[in-house]
C-alpha cells in the first residue's frame, strides 16, 4: 500500500509543479528561450502524470460497468490530452488562420495514423515476444469477442463518413452533429453490455487495484471522479502551453515547415504516450492482448468521432462566427488517414488481427511517414489492400453477424 500511495503522491506532485511552472512562465511558450525547453519538459511530464492517474481510475471502473464501456472511458481519458491539444490548435487557428489552420489537419490525422499504423502492429508484436510461462507466447493472432464487434462497426462507419469530409474539403457544424451523435450512440450501446467478470487481481496493477479494493462503492466512485476532475483541471492549464512550446521549438530549430511535422507526429506521440504504456503493458500479458488491441480500437473511434467533432465548435468560438474549417491545403492527409483507417477496420472483419495485417499496416505507415511525397500513392494502395482483404476474408466475415447476435443478446432483454 505504501508503494501505491507513493505512486499517486508522485504523480500529483508532478502535476502541481508543472501547472505552477506554466502559471509563472507561460509567456515562454510563445517566444523561444531556454525557458521554452524547460516549459515543454514540464508540460509533457504533467500530461503523462495526469493521464496515468485517470487511466488507473478508468481501468478500475470496468468492474462496475461493461468492459467495452470501461475501455471506451479508458480511451477517452487517455486521449483527453489529445482533445485539449486539438482544441488549443483549433482556437489558435481561429485567431491566426495563416499560421495555425494547417495544424488542425496535422494533429487529428497524425494522431489517428499513429494509433492504427504504429500502435496496432506493436500490440501484436509485443504479444508475440512476450512469454507465457517459460516460453515465448507464440501468439500470432489476436481474437476479439463477438460483442467487441460494436467498436469495429462504429470505427468502420466513422471512417466511411470521412469520404464526405474529404470530398467537401472542410469540416462543418453538420459534421459535429453527425460525429457526436455517432459517438454518443457508441457509448450508449457499450453501456448495455455486462460488466467484466475477470479477477481484478489478475488484470490490474497495484495502483488501479487499490481503487477496486476500496471498502464501499461510494468510496470507489469518489476516488474515480476525484482523479478524473483533478487530471482534467491539469489539462485545462497545460494543453495550450504544451502545444505552443512544441510549435515554438520546432519552428525556431527547424524552420517554419517543421511546425506541421511536430504537431502531426511529436505532439500526438507525447500526448498519447500514457495510453501506449498502458496498452503495451496489457499486451505483455498474453491473455490481455485482446484488451490492449481493443483499447486502441476504442481510441481510434474516439479520435474519428468526438475529437474531430470539437474542431468546428472551438473554431467558431474563436472566430466569433459559425463557418467551415478548411482542409483543402492538406486533403491528401485526410485521404490517407481515411484509407489507412479503412484497411485497419477491414483487417478486423473476422474479429481477428494477424501478423500479415500488422506488417502491411506498419510497413505502409512507415513509408508514408518517411517519404511525404508517397502519401497519395500509399492511400491508393491502402484502398486496394482493403478491397483485397475483403475478398480474402469473404467467407470469414463475422463482424456484422456478431453485432446482430450481440444486439439480440444484450439489448432485446432490456427493451
Amino acid at each position: 500500500m505504501n508503494r501505491v500511495i507513493r505512486n499517486y503522491a508522485g504523480l500529483t506532485i508532478t502535476c502541481i509543479v508543472g501547472v505552477s511552472f506554466v502559471l509563472i512562465f507561460e509567456a515562454a511558450s510563445k517566444s523561444f528561450s531556454s525557458l521554452t525547453l524547460i516549459l515543454a519538459l514540464f508540460t509533457f511530464a504533467s500530461v503523462v502524470a495526469a493521464a496515468m492517474m485517470i487511466a488507473w481510475a478508468a481501468e478500475a471502473s470496468q468492474y462496475s460497468i461493461s468492459q467495452g464501456l470501461a475501455l471506451a472511458i479508458v480511451a477517452i481519458v487517455q486521449t483527453l490530452p489529445e482533445f485539449f491539444v486539438e482544441g488549443a490548435i483549433a482556437w489558435n487557428a481561429g485567431k491566426d488562420p495563416v499560421g495555425w489552420l494547417p495544424n488542425v489537419t496535422a494533429n487529428f490525422t497524425g494522431a489517428n495514423r499513429l494509433l492504427t499504423g504504429l500502435g496496432w502492429p506493436l500490440i501484436l508484436f509485443t504479444a508475440m515476444l512476450s512469454k507465457s510461462g517459460n516460453k515465448r507466447s507464440g501468439l500470432h493472432v489476436i481474437a476479439l469477442r463477438k460483442e467487441q464487434s460494436i467498436e469495429v462497426v462504429f470505427m468502420l462507419g466513422a471512417t466511411l463518413y470521412y469520404v464526405l469530409i474529404w470530398l467537401r474539403g472542410s469540416l462543418e457544424i453538420v459534421d459535429t452533429i453527425v460525429l457526436l451523435a455517432a459517438f454518443l450512440g457508441y457509448l450508449w450501446m457499450l453501456s448495455r453490455l455486462p460488466s467484466e467478470r475477470e479477477d481484478p487481481q489478475a488484470v490490474l496493477d497495484a495502483s488501479p487495484r487499490a481503487i477496486v479494493d476500496l471498502r464501499t462503492r461510494k468510496h470507489r466512485i469518489v476516488a474515480i471522479l476525484g482523479l478524473f476532475s483533478f487530471s482534467g483541471l491539469v489539462f485545462v492549464f497545460i494543453s495550450t502551453p504544451f502545444v505552443d512550446s512544441i510549435n515554438t521549438i520546432a519552428v525556431t530549430l527547424f524552420g517554419a515547415g517543421a511546425g506541421f511535422f511536430f504537431i502531426q507526429w511529436i505532439a500526438p506521440f507525447l500526448s498519447e504516450f500514457p495510453e501506449k504504456v498502458t496498452a503495451f503493458h496489457w499486451a505483455r500479458k498474453v491473455n490481455l492482448a485482446p484488451m490492449a488491441l481493443l483499447n486502441f480500437v476504442s481510441s481510434a473511434v474516439n479520435e474519428l468521432t468526438a475529437l474531430v467533432a470539437i474542431i468546428p465548435i472551438v473554431f467558431a468560438l474563436s472566430v466569433g462566427a459559425i463557418g467551415p474549417v478548411s482542409l483543402t491545403a492538406h486533403k491528401d492527409e485526410v485521404l490517407l488517414t481515411m484509407a489507412q483507417s479503412l484497411y485497419a477496420c477491414v483487417c478486423l472483419m473476422d474479429l481477428k488481427y494477424d501478423v500479415r495485417n500488422a506488417l502491411l499496416l506498419f510497413g505502409l505507415w512507415l513509408v508514408s511517414t518517411a517519404f511525404v511525397e508517397t502519401r497519395f500513392a500509399i492511400s491508393i494502395i491502402f484502398l486496394f489492400a482493403s478491397l483485397a482483404e475483403v475478398i480474402i476474408q469473404r467467407r470469414r466475415i463475422t463482424v456484422f453477424s456478431a453485432l446482430k447476435e450481440s444486439l439480440q443478446q444484450y439489448f432485446s432483454r432490456h427493451s
